[in-house]
């Protein structure tokens, strides 16, 4: 007889790694399933090699680029999908998908911001979309429980929209954001330059990880696991209780149902073998990624649920919603040319800058609703994409380069996507991937108020610049496509009503009592704010009512 698990975990990354690593601590058998394999954090990347050490400097060989995405790179590129095995069809979208054990957080920018009691209530404060189920006040025990397990570092600002975290000690402002942070509150009575918030652990004896040690590699993998990934904080957690078992290279289609209308198993193909192969949990929980979810459930229809697994609402797969990459901004600051100071270059991401909304908070626009924010830095990184703008060859001009390295300044924003459910994804009826699943169609533009608002927030980076007196180099001024910012949500949303919405307040299925979803898709909407924190928070909150309710025998 097949082995029933209490819960299967579909993913390892944020959403599947939160969840399963509290189930473990609730002491509930977990069976997690990731379509790629499992890397030693400490062993298994090139850490600190230099780009000149590698072949092609870094970059993706010329053959290889139409199967990697634009993230990868020589040394990361074993971590995402082949993108000629994984198509998907439709509008223009780009989907960054990981395969390995710690999914995307293996290499997340970091920022880690809590939503706002605003953004759980938007809908209130100017009419649009839908309130969440629940409010900030329900979040906010999980903000501060997962902060107290991942560390996130910051500075108290006491900004209402920005609620502040339980904080490590923040990474300290370069010379030119110091100089930026004043020159643009001076200049803006609505705006604040604030140190970004990072999943970084930034003193010693934190839940025994090593603090940072600025080599300015986050993007490779932390071989300490200073800055937080599933791989290198959750699952050590989870493995340690004994009560994880991992199934790597397990490619998901869909999930089963029994005559009572449970969730009985999940059919995966292993990557490897293309055998196609059945696990079964007393629970099961999404937690794959917005879309992957989605994939998933819309694939997993039967003569019960011929929209989609539990979608009697047909919300699923509706309501996309993210954040649009509107424009981005690069300048030297003229009065450090000359100075020495390396500029902050091997700081952990998300550590820079961070400008938070300031859009219709109390003044309203006409032409837009909702806002954007900045996030950014002073100083430079391996790839200094200013040193094209100097002139010259050869020592003389590696002379003018280290001339301006410190002196750079750079903001881009991020802007609030409306859910809308004329943006959507479902199943293409012809496309199928290597394994032979069925693929996503996109569906997915920019409407009337993203539009207002990336034209907003281009003429205000430049406005800034050049109120700092900021020497601008380079600045793009046109929106990013879909899904540049890698921060899919909405696709299953919760809410009170069974007919407008996929989850309840717990993240469970309305039709489907034992089915969980532990990821973005859960999202009402995305605010301007980066979700992964927001997403740690969500699953934990899930996996705790989970385990209550199968401590009372509520979920068998």
């Amino acid at each position: 007889m097949a082995k029933i698990y209490d819960a299967v975990v579909v993913g390892s990354g944020a959403a599947g790694g939160m969840a399963a690593t509290e189930l473990c601590l609730k002491g509930l058998k977990v069976l997690m399933l990731e379509r790629g394999p499992k890397f030693n954090i400490a062993t298994d990347f090139d850490h600190h090699m230099k780009p000149y050490a590698f072949q092609f400097r870094g970059r993706i060989r010329p053959s290889e680029r139409a199967v990697y995405n634009y993230t990868a790179n020589e040394w990361n590129k074993a971590h995402f999908v082949n993108e000629l095995e994984n198509p998907y069809t439709g509008k223009k979208f780009v989907w960054v998908r990981a395969q390995a054990v710690g999914g995307k957080t293996l290499h997340w920018g970091l920022v880690s911001l809590r939503f706002s009691p605003r953004d759980f209530k938007a809908a209130s404060y100017d009419g649009y979309g839908e309130d969440w189920p629940i409010s900030y006040e329900d979040v906010a025990p999980y903000y501060s429980r997962v902060e107290d397990m991942i560390g996130v570092c910051g500075y108290a600002d006491h900004l209402e929209n920005n609620p502040d975290s339980h904080f490590l000690p923040p990474i300290p402002f370069t010379c030119a954001e110091n100089i930026f942070k004043g020159t643009i509150e001076s200049a803006y009575s609505d705006r604040h330059v604030i140190h970004g918030r990072s999943a970084t652990v930034t003193k010693p004896g934190f839940n025994g990880r090593a603090p940072c040690h600025y080599c300015g590699h986050c993007g490779r993998v932390c071989n300490v696991a200073a800055s937080f990934s599933s791989a290198g904080v959750l699952l050590p957690i989870a493995e340690k209780t004994g009560n994880l078992t991992l199934r790597t290279n397990a490619v998901v289609w869909k999930v089963t149902t029994d005559r009572e209308n449970r969730a009985k198993s999940v059919v995966f193909i292993d990557r490897i073998t293309r055998q196609v192969e059945e696990v079964y949990g007393k629970v099961i929980v999404l937690g794959a990624g917005t879309l992957d979810t989605t994939r998933i459930l819309l694939n997993s229809k039967n003569e019960d649920h011929p929209n989609g697994l539990g979608n009697s609402s047909g919300v699923l797969g509706k309501y996309f919603c993210e954040q649009i990459m509107a424009g981005d901004i690069s300048g030297f600051i003229p009065r450090l040319k000359g100075n020495t100071n390396r500029g902050g270059d091997a700081r952990p991401d998300g550590g820079g800058i961070y400008i938070p909304r300031f859009r219709n908070l109390k003044e309203k626009r006409r032409d837009f609703i909702r806002g954007y924010g900045f996030e950014g830095g002073g100083g430079s990184s391996e790839f200094p994409g200013f040193a094209m703008k100097i002139p010259g060859f050869g020592a003389s001009f590696k002379e003018e380069v280290k001339k301006y390295y410190a002196t750079v300044i750079s903001i881009g924003s991020f802007g609030e996507v409306l859910p809308r459910a004329e943006n959507y994804v479902e199943i293409d009826p012809v496309v199928r991937d290597a394994w032979g699943i069925p693929v996503l169609k996109f569906n997915i533009e920019w409407g009337p108020n993203e539009l207002a608002m990336a034209k907003d927030a281009i003429d205000t980076q430049r406005e800034m610049f050049k109120k700092a007196g900021i020497e601008i180099i380079s600045e793009r001024t046109t929106p990013l496509p879909p899904g540049w910012s890698i921060h899919s949500a909405g696709t299953a949303r919760m809410g009170n009503d069974p007919k407008t919405s996929y989850l309840n307040k717990f993240n469970q299925s309305h039709d489907i009592k034992n089915l969980f979803v532990s990821d973005a898709s859960c999202f009402v909407n995305s605010s301007e704010k980066n979700p992964t924190l927001t997403i740690l928070a969500l699953a934990m909150r899930t996996a705790d009512y989970i385990a209550e309710q199968m401590r009372t025998g509520a979920l068998g």
